[in-house]
């Protein structure tokens, strides 16, 4: 059963929102165009190795949570690719869309990859795995519930060459998925009820806490409007008869300020007002806004003057209005 989904990462939605609002001649543009990239790539491997789970794990009795992040007792966060729990052990799960050899220097707690000549540096899998595997058993314990923890780092991308690698954790393949679950199951009995698992799984589920994205650009340096997608976001659209209307391109569209007000979300403040829509899409009727945000749906707070309008995560996928 999937307990959670997986989500486009926030880090993912902001640098895309970055790449379509910063200019191409900005200092920064670049590194969140390669950053978008190398984020997009992570997400499809993501979402394979994904499909190889549900394809393998007994739904009736096994519970998935894919990209789950919370904060420990510490105040320090854990973000985790995958979580399996069965009623054998809890298995965490490190995805990796690598290029390329890996190999691993245990000496020096080196991941490295090497790529037609050249070779870098990669954050460390393995401890980080076994931080989170740290954190489990700790709140297994608090939770008196006796669920062994196994670990294993997946490669999502079929032509990585796997070179020098320490045995433990287990670093493979996608394919190996299935026989390593077997070798698992084998190897653990029963240890908890599927009562005990469902208790664990609604804990994680009320102590999940995402990570908010900051942004470090200043606001003056980020484009305004909505954006023509046609036109690759270098022309603003003019609002006219309730329609989006590219000046460039001539297309018109009624949802195109959906993506624009997700990118505001993440750029700017998940609030807005009347007086910032005006400012931020370009229209100077104050009626014209207040019908189209009556359009919209937005949740408000506050009377009057103070009155704010809340852009929730979901806006994109809200479709046709």
């Amino acid at each position: 059963m999937i307990l959670l989904e997986r989500k486009v990462p926030n880090k993912l939605l902001f640098a895309n929102a970055l790449v379509r609002r910063l200019d191409k001649n900005h200092e920064y543009f670049d590194y969140y165009v390669n950053l978008s990239n190398r984020l997009q790539a992570g997400y499809k491997g993501e979402l394979f190795v994904d499909r190889q789970l549900i394809e393998i794990t007994h739904p009736e009795k096994h519970f998935l949570l894919f990209n789950y992040e919370c904060i420990n007792e510490f105040g320090f966060s854990h973000q985790i690719d995958t979580l399996l729990l069965t009623p054998e052990f809890l298995l965490i799960i490190e995805i990796k869309n690598i290029s390329g050899r890996v190999d691993y220097d245990e000496d020096k707690h080196q991941l490295t990859r090497t790529l037609i000549d050249a070779t870098e540096s990669f954050t460390n899998p393995f401890t980080q795995v076994k931080r989170h595997g740290q954190y489990f058993f700790r709140l297994l314990k608090r939770l008196k519930i006796s669920l062994p923890i196994e670990y294993a780092i997946v490669c999502s991308n079929p032509s990585t060459i796997i070179g020098t690698i320490p045995k433990h954790p287990p670093f493979f393949h996608a394919s190996g998925l299935q026989f390593y679950l077997n070798k698992l199951e084998a190897k653990h009995k029963s240890v908890v009820t599927h009562s005990k698992l469902i208790e664990l799984s609604k804990y994680l589920i009320s102590n999940l806490k995402r990570q908010e994205v900051k942004n470090n650009i200043d606001p003056s340096n980020i484009k305004k409007g909505v954006l023509c997608e046609m036109c690759n976001y270098k022309f603003q659209m003019h609002y006219k008869a309730g329609f989006w209307c590219c000046p460039n391109c001539g297309v018109r569209n009624k949802n195109a300020i959906l993506q624009s007000l997700d990118d505001y979300r993440l750029l700017v403040n998940k609030y807005i007002t009347n007086q910032e829509f005006r400012d931020f899409f370009g229209v100077d009727s104050m009626q014209v806004i207040s019908k189209l945000l009556a359009r919209l749906g937005l949740t408000s707070e506050g009377e009057k003057r103070g009155r704010r309008y809340i852009i929730p995560e979901n806006i994109v996928e809200r479709g046709p209005f």
